[in-house]
């Protein structure tokens, strides 16, 4: 097979087995791990509805405190996600057993961060403290913040996890393993929210419990699939256990850049929520966390289409074949494009009841400020599109150096300074000066990484030791069956 096809001309090498730029294999390669994070904005839609039934400051204190609580876990998050660039691409190469060898060092990063962060814990409540908030809210924020930081390691090892299943093209198990986890969420959460079946009443308290315990199940079905079975054999999992300092370099190499841009986009959106918005009053605060909760609706499909596009084309570049790697992207980026304008359509037309489901207090002024800021949603989602996929394909190439600096540099240039500016030198037009301002670092930050992709640098790059030369596409019937 190998010497028939390097005897072929190069435009026969070339040529796209697939139709429509290989649309059908993007979105069955899609389909479960946008099913995974629908399944997770439903879940995390759900907590905050019924969080928002305790009271107006529950929902804000989960706004702010989940955001923050994302925020040191993002930087290794970004780090984990180049799990599946290092997976896909030994894919690619016909190398399995280096794709496991990666997947381990997730786990073992995972295993380190959580610990450090738990020196976090401690320390919460001086960090609310610097927040203009109302002294309930901060005492909900330090509670909800805590609970999620000690709960870290599972949520990290089920992203090394996933990761590892997302580069190998297995995404059906993250699938699974997150379903599995969010139905526990929703039961622990309903009973320890509301105190039912004799618990105690705990509020806030008890969602953050919930959605510890939903990712201690997630991260327990999917390491027994990880450490169990074929892929177990197939990968040779076992015999890559072991700390690698050579492969954890070489993860940390690609992945710090994509982490440190992972950590600068959940930083800069904590800081805008609870310093500028927050600012405004509890009310404007309510408001972002109601838009930030359908945002996701919008978002988290759209990052199942993107984790989908970095797999398929770290694939095509560990087999050396960029020209598929760009149709593919494009192919990701059309659908992302059509559900995500699609979305905010329909959002910004059905706004005052989508909002209502989280006013449970009936509160007008709530009403006015959250229906008001859904514009901005709408304006934003043909260029969050762009975001989406193509910091997924580049990261997929491994190209994360340069897309890293830009975007912590429109981050904090225009997306905090610019709309600190605004709100500090307009006030009189509330909200809606930063929010404008932000929804022009999303539009430009799109355009950038659209143009990086287009001007090709990433065709050139590598993370596998010998990259194969050959075509390799599930078109062509060539990887193993699922």
């Amino acid at each position: 097979m190998a010497e028939a096809t390097q005897n072929l001309p190069i435009e026969d090498l070339q040529r796209d087995p697939a139709r429509w730029w290989g649309m059908g294999e993007v979105v069955r390669l899609s389909i479960p791990a946008v099913l995974s994070t629908v399944s997770f904005s439903i879940m995390q839609f759900v907590d905050r509805l019924m969080v928002s039934m305790v009271n107006p400051e529950s929902l804000s204190a989960q706004a702010v405190a989940g955001l923050w609580s994302f925020v040191p876990l993002s930087l290794f998050m970004g780090v984990l996600g180049c799990v599946s660039t290092f997976a896909s691409q030994n894919l690619g190469a016909g190398q399995k057993e280096r794709a496991a060898l990666y997947g381990w060092q997730g786990l073992w990063l995972s295993w380190i961060a959580a610990a450090g962060l738990a020196l976090l814990i401690l320390p919460a409540r001086w960090l609310f403290t610097l927040f203009p908030h109302e002294e309930a809210v901060i005492n909900l924020e330090t509670a909800y913040f805590r609970i999620l930081i000690a709960g870290s390691v599972f949520a990290l090892s089920s992203n090394a996890i996933t990761n590892f299943f997302l580069g190998i093209h297995k995404p059906v198990y993250p699938l699974i393993s997150g379903v599995a986890g969010n139905v526990v969420n929703f039961v622990v959460a309903y009973v320890l929210i509301f105190g039912k079946l004799g618990m105690p009443q705990l509020g806030l308290k008890g969602a953050g419990i919930a959605s510890v315990v939903g990712s201690a199940v997630q991260m327990l079905v999917l390491f027994g699939v990880f450490g169990m079975g074929k892929y177990a054999r197939e990968y040779q999992v076992w015999r890559q256990w072991r700390l690698s300092g050579q492969a954890m370099l070489e993860l940390l190499k690609i992945g710090i850049p994509a982490g440190a841009m992972f950590l600068g986009d959940i930083l800069m959106w904590a800081l805008f929520m609870a310093y500028i918005i927050g600012g405004f009053g509890l009310v404007d605060l309510t408001a972002g966390g109601i838009l930030f909760s359908y945002w996701q609706f919008c978002f988290m499909p759209a990052l199942g289409v993107g984790f989908a596009a970095a797999a398929i084309v770290g694939r095509c570049c560990g087999a050396r074949q960029p020209w598929l790697a760009w149709r593919r992207a494009h192919a990701a980026l059309i659908l992302v494009e059509v559900y995500m304008v699609s979305a905010g359509v329909f959002m910004w037309l059905f706004r005052d009841g989508l909002v209502r489901l989280f006013n449970e207090h009936h509160d007008p002024a709530i009403q006015a400020a959250a229906t008001k800021v859904f514009i901005f949603m709408l304006i934003c989602q043909a260029f969050d599109a762009l975001n989406v996929i193509f910091i997924g394909a580049l990261r997929g190439a491994g190209d994360t150096l340069w897309p890293g600096i830009m975007q912590l540099a429109l981050a904090y240039v225009l997306g905090i300074g610019g709309s600190a500016f605004v709100a500090w030198t307009w006030p009189e037009w509330g909200t809606l000066g930063p929010w404008s301002v932000a929804t022009a670092y999303i539009m430009l930050l799109g355009l950038v990484m659209w143009v990086r992709f287009l001007r090709g640098k990433w065709k050139s790059m590598t993370v596998v030791k010998e990259p194969a030369m050959l075509v390799v596409t599930d078109e062509a019937g060539l990887l193993p069956p699922p």
